[in-house]
């Protein structure tokens, strides 16, 4: 074999070991980012989402990609665009933000279109955080038969400070805001900013997804889901996880772990994801 032809293979290789940035093209004309690896041809195709405002370079996100491809199996962990092409960086709370939850769907539609040209096996969704919740709105609007199931890693409650009073008053203003086709920006504390700057549109799509529609949702998908919990997640409510148990749906908490699951109880989540990828 010719020595260039030998370099080139072993590069080939190589990029498909460590994983390769694909980019495609948004309904919305942007172009957005991913990292995917290719594992074994015998194992699910494993599509991680990260959590609110970040990227898949975010080291949760980033560690169970590495440690699922570790293990064979196939992963594609894309970047929402957020209305920012190429996006590569996480966003800041009082930017302006112009995207939705359904832009978010829409997006996670395209990248599974794209999975499904490629890889013929079945797909398990994983999302950290509010990219649980994203994906499980998918799952409640689209039955794809290939969907074996969904992991809620870290699933956020969507709780506003000032209780559902609170978010019924807001969602009450943002409906009359856009009745009145008043798009000007607002800003109210959502998720882990206090002062998130958004559309009336952008910020209702978000808001919709209170505590109690995660639960009825949940309860209502035939798909297998299982939600993966840290033990001391300070970010989430006290009563969160005995709120999950109403699901009916399979609870896997790590003792100790916070809202990232990292640290020294990296290898105790990478043990779970293991044992809940397999079919």
């Amino acid at each position: 074999m010719p020595r260039w032809l030998a370099i080139l293979l072993a590069l080939a290789v190589a990029q498909l070991a460590f994983g390769k940035e694909v980019t495609l093209e948004m309904p919305n004309r942007l172009i957005a980012r991913a990292d995917y690896q290719i594992g074994a041809a015998d194992k699910p195709v494993v599509l991680i989402l990260h959590g609110f405002l970040q990227t898949h370079d975010f080291h949760t996100a980033h560690n169970m990609a590495d440690g699922l491809h570790d293990l064979g199996y196939n992963v594609l962990a894309p970047t929402l665009t957020l209305g920012v092409p190429y996006r590569n960086q996480s966003l800041a709370c009082e930017a302006i933000h112009g995207h939705s939850l359904e832009d978010d769907e829409a997006e996670i539609g395209v990248w599974l279109d794209w999975l499904e040209a490629r890889h013929q096996g079945p797909i398990i969704l994983l999302g950290h955080s509010t990219g649980s919740v994203e994906l499980l709105a998918y799952l409640s609007q689209h039955r794809d038969p290939r969907i074996k199931k969904l992991i809620g890693a870290s699933i956020i409650e969507g709780a506003l400070t000032g209780g559902e009073q609170v978010r019924s008053e807001m969602i009450a203003d943002l409906k009359q805001r856009i009745g009145a086709k008043n798009n000007t920006p607002v800003s109210h504390q959502f998720s882990y900013c206090n002062r998130y700057t958004s559309t009336p549109k952008g910020l209702l799509s978000y808001l919709r997804w209170s505590p109690k529609r995660i639960i009825v949702t949940a309860q209502a998908i035939a798909t297998p889901i299982t939600f993966i919990m840290g033990g001391a997640d300070q970010r989430l409510a006290t009563d969160w996880i005995a709120q999950l148990r109403k699901t009916g749906k399979k609870i896997r908490v790590i003792e100790g772990a916070g809202h990232f699951l990292d640290g020294q109880y990296e290898f105790d989540l990478l043990d779970v994801l293991g044992e809940e990828v397999r079919l």
